[in-house]
C-alpha cells in the first residue's frame, strides 16, 4: 500500500480564504510555470488540453486519494475534530467557494467559452486546501491541496496527473 503523497514542504496555517480571494485567476496560463511544488510538472498548451485533463478519471482518481489521506489521517488521529468535518465543509462553501465560483470563475468559463469542468476541480481544490489547513492542529502533513493552492496563487491551474498515484507528474496550464 502507497503512503500517499508527501510534501516536501512544511506549511503553518495561514490565512487561505483571504489567500483565495487575493489570487489573479488564470492570469498566466499558457507561460511557463516558475513556481515550487513537490511534484514535477508536466505543462498543459491550451484550455482545450486542460479542459481535457480536468475532465479525466485519472486526475478525479488523484484528487480523491489526495483527499483521502486527510481524512484517513483524522479517522486514525483527531477523531473527534473528525466529526466537525461537515460543518467545515458547509461554511466554506458559503463563505469562500460559492461567492467565488458564483462571481470570478464561472464569469471567466463563459467568456472564455470553457465548461464546468474547470469549476468542479478549481472548487474541489481549494475546499480541500481549507481543509488541510482547518485540521493543521490535529499534527497531520497532508499538504497536497496547499500545494496546489500555491499554482493557483501564481495565476496557473492545475488541470490533471500523469503516471501512477502518488508517482507522477501534475499538469499545469
Amino acid at each position: 500500500m502507497s503512503k500517499g503523497y508527501i510534501s516536501k514542504f512544511n506549511y503553518n496555517p495561514s490565512d487561505v480564504a483571504q489567500r483565495i480571494k487575493n489570487v489573479d485567476w488564470f492570469s498566466a496560463c499558457g507561460k511557463s510555470f516558475t513556481g515550487e511544488v513537490s511534484m514535477p510538472i508536466q505543462p498543459v498548451s491550451s484550455w482545450a488540453q486542460a479542459q481535457r485533463s480536468c475532465r479525466s478519471e485519472l486526475w478525479e482518481n488523484v484528487q480523491l486519494e489526495a483527499q483521502n489521506q486527510l481524512t484517513i489521517w483524522l479517522h486514525h488521529n483527531d477523531r473527534t475534530n473528525y466529526q466537525k468535518w461537515n460543518d467545515l465543509v458547509t461554511g466554506f462553501k458559503s463563505s469562500v467557494i460559492n461567492p467565488l465560483v458564483d462571481g470570478h470563475i464561472r464569469t471567466f468559463l463563459e467568456e472564455h467559452g470553457l465548461d464546468g469542468a474547470i469549476e468542479h476541480c478549481v472548487s474541489w481544490d481549494l475546499l480541500a486546501a481549507l481543509m488541510e489547513n482547518a485540521y493543521f492542529g490535529s499534527g497531520h502533513k497532508v499538504f497536497f491541496f496547499l500545494e496546489l493552492l500555491t499554482v493557483y496563487e501564481a495565476g496557473h491551474f492545475p488541470c490533471g496527473w500523469e503516471g501512477d498515484w502518488p508517482e507522477g507528474e501534475l499538469m499545469v496550464y
